[in-house]
């Protein structure tokens, strides 16, 4: 495991350090049924959406640790000829991920750092930030969104699963709203923006994105795009020969 001194932010400690410095807070919340209930059921759904975006013997780099099976569903999928780094700058949910992977995953690599200021040797095929952004405030949420696109290579992506601004419609929009100002405040800026708003190299990626549960859940794939684009010239070498030797 991979650690170096990066510090617990403030605002980290502030609100998040009563359950992510608690271990019995935490295993409660890891629990697959804790994680269903905080997604409204929906974790099933976003999990496997998250896969279809990974291939097996990938790069793949995730931003933040996570309750529940996601963590080692990923790893697998990746398997253990590919790469699987997990970077958190908590201490303590480092070493409970890592209990968690030992079994079924333990090439899964750990590595305490901050992920908005992380810097890989290698590009990835794929970053994952999986509910992270609802927990960093503005500034560190474009930094850590901007370090992920930095770190993916030609082709590769990055795929942020997340809150969205939930339908108009959705029975539980004003319920949710509640919720977060009271403990999740950084997430309600996700209702105001786009994620692709703050990239600062926006057009050296294709973005798409899905929407789930009436609007409440999103996902967001940034694919870069090549910088040497190979074009076919068969078609004008075709072309040119045909003129060259056509009967007149």
């Amino acid at each position: 495991m991979a650690t170096n001194s990066a510090k617990l932010p403030a605002y980290a400690e502030y609100i998040y350090g009563g359950i992510y410095n608690s271990q019995r807070k935490s295993e409660a919340l890891d629990r697959k049924f804790s994680v269903k209930l905080h997604t409204f059921f929906q974790s099933d759904t976003l999990l496997q959406s998250l896969l279809k975006e990974i291939g097996p013997n990938q790069r793949v780099l995730q931003l933040g640790a996570t309750f529940g099976p996601q963590l080692e569903e990923c790893a697998m999928k990746v398997g253990a000829y590919g790469a699987f780094d997990v970077v958190d700058i908590n201490p303590l949910q480092i070493e409970l991920a890592r209990r968690k992977c030992r079994v079924m995953c333990p090439f899964v690599n750990f590595i305490k750092d901050n992920a908005a200021t992380f810097k890989a040797q290698e590009k990835y095929d794929v970053v994952i930030l999986y509910f992270l952004l609802k927990e960093l405030p503005i500034l560190t949420k474009t930094k850590a969104i901007n370090n992920a696109l930095n770190m993916v290579k030609e082709g590769g992506k990055v795929v942020f699963i997340d809150y969205h601004e939930p339908a108009k419609w959705h029975p539980l929009r004003y319920l949710l709203r509640m919720y977060n100002r009271l403990y999740h405040p950084f997430a309600e800026k996700l209702w105001d923006r786009q994620i692709d708003t703050f990239a600062k190299n926006r057009v050296a990626f294709s973005w798409r994105k899905s929407l789930f549960f009436g609007g409440m859940y999103q996902k967001v794939v940034a694919t870069r795009k090549s910088q040497h684009p190979k074009f076919d010239k068969a078609p004008k070498e075709e072309f040119f020969f045909r003129e060259l030797y056509a009967e007149r």
